[in-house]
């Protein structure tokens, strides 16, 4: 009795190992099992999968075959018309896009209780002095006035507000701005890191270079950084102390033993970007006095 039960035991075994033996095969050998029977019923099952396919496209062509050439060309014209149509679509969303983001950066403007903030669409520009004026979308119906201070962004510097010119002539409806690279552009500024205040394009026989400003009547005691940033003053009344200008380049080279100046020049990169400005912020003074 006792032998007949350990056979039984024995065979159990080796049943639940043949088993386990199995089912790890079956485990490891899935995967390849399920790539050869995919190959086998796609490579199989293929011609009747696209059979619709190949029909669609053969109806396709026989329509094509119909048409005279001059009604394919006709039909071309169309699509060609239709394509420019939509790409002028996308084009004008991505203006719309770029315009939507300008829009909600004016609305980030620190608030001061002694300034009200109007925002302005630039509507005409003079083709030959593209970065020294422009004309803006408000006047003195909206409480504009000679010497109001002009803002604009720069992506590059999020937290600065950013002087970009101010206005000259004034209209009901329209003001003409002139920008920090026109030379009519004079006011105080102070450099941060030297702690001194010059006058930018306060001395006509300073050099005029391209897309650079000029400073001037700076004191000869201060030691000055390139790249140190340049800021409104606030001795204008219109136009508050803290408006980012631009960076310093460099000073202007003199010869110390010839020149009688009792003052530096320097040159300084205006941070608005005037070549793609299309809307601009004014400041206007609650206590206004035109400049």
């Amino acid at each position: 009795m006792a032998r007949i039960k350990s056979k039984n035991f024995r065979r159990w075994n080796y049943g639940l190992i043949i088993s386990a033996l199995l089912i790890v095969i079956l485990a490891a050998s899935f995967q390849t099992l399920r790539q050869a029977w995919f190959r086998v019923t796609n490579n199989f099952f293929y011609p009747y999968i696209n059979f619709p396919t190949q029909i669609k496209y053969a109806a396709a062509d026989g329509s094509i075959r119909l048409y005279s050439k001059q009604e394919l060309t006709a039909k071309i014209n169309k699509l060609q018309a239709e394509n420019r149509i939509f790409a002028s679509k996308v084009a004008r969303v991505g203006e719309l896009t770029i315009e939507n983001e300008k829009l909600r950066s004016l609305l980030d403007l620190p608030q001061r209780s002694d300034y009200t903030y109007i925002s302005a669409e630039i509507i005409l520009r003079d083709p030959l002095r593209w970065k020294e004026g422009f004309i803006v979308s408000r006047g003195s119906a909206d409480g504009i006035i000679d010497g109001t201070p002009v803002l604009c962004f720069n992506p590059a510097y999020p937290e600065q507000v950013i002087l970009a010119g101010i206005v000259k002539n004034v209209a009901r409806h329209s003001a003409q701005v002139v920008t920090v690279l026109n030379p009519r552009f004079r006011i105080s500024g102070y450099l941060e890191k030297a702690k001194t205040h010059g006058i930018i394009n306060g001395d006509a026989s300073q050099t005029v270079r391209l897309d650079e400003i000029n400073i001037s009547f700076l004191s000869t005691r201060k030691k000055f950084t390139p790249a140190e940033q340049c800021f409104t003053s606030g001795f204008e009344h219109q136009i508050p102390a803290g408006f980012l200008i631009g960076s310093l380049i460099g000073m202007d080279s003199k010869n110390q033993i010839f020149s009688n100046k009792l003052y530096l020049s320097a040159k300084i990169a205006p941070t608005a970007q005037l070549d793609n400005l299309q809307f601009v912020v004014l400041a206007i003074a609650q206590n206004r006095r035109a400049l």
